[in-house]
């Protein structure tokens, strides 16, 4: 029989997690509507509009201060892939089009996530916190 390694299996799988993503696993984002407050530790404006919505299906759609953002999303655990991002084209201020960039930038870098309760967390590929989000909706 194998008693060793069935109880090494359950403590690799945690191991794994934690060391490749510094997260566990995540509740579901579909239905939900998030608030960016941080990219890449730059706090974005309280009054900002911008928001970013995880639809069903596979898409992601928002707002980020000066266009409509579009993607499509998948999620595995705590693993997230998002993009490309597109937007519609019209021209803002320079603070919004910086805020904007960044947002498409850190939501294509994302490779995982955290949600608790109203707060999301997004990761790059290193672990390294690149978008922090808060709920908008009262779903």
């Amino acid at each position: 029989m194998h008693r060793g390694s069935s109880s090494v299996w359950p403590l690799a799988v945690l191991l794994s997690g934690w060391l490749f993503t510094g997260v566990t696993q995540s509740a579901p984002l579909q239905g939900s509507e998030w608030k960016p407050l941080r990219i890449s530790g730059t706090a974005i404006p309280e009054e900002s509009d911008a928001f970013v919505q995880f639809r069903s299906k596979g898409r992601l759609e928002g707002h980020s201060g000066c266009n409509r953002i579009f993607a499509e999303y998948q999620v595995d655990d705590s693993y997230i892939f998002i993009g490309p991002v597109a937007a519609t084209r019209m021209a803002c201020a320079e603070s919004l089009m910086v805020i904007e960039a960044a947002l498409a930038g850190a939501l294509e870098n994302a490779r995982t996530y955290r949600r608790e309760r109203r707060k999301l967390m997004m990761f790059d590929r290193d672990g390294s916190p690149i978008l922090e989000m808060r709920q908008a909706d009262w779903d």
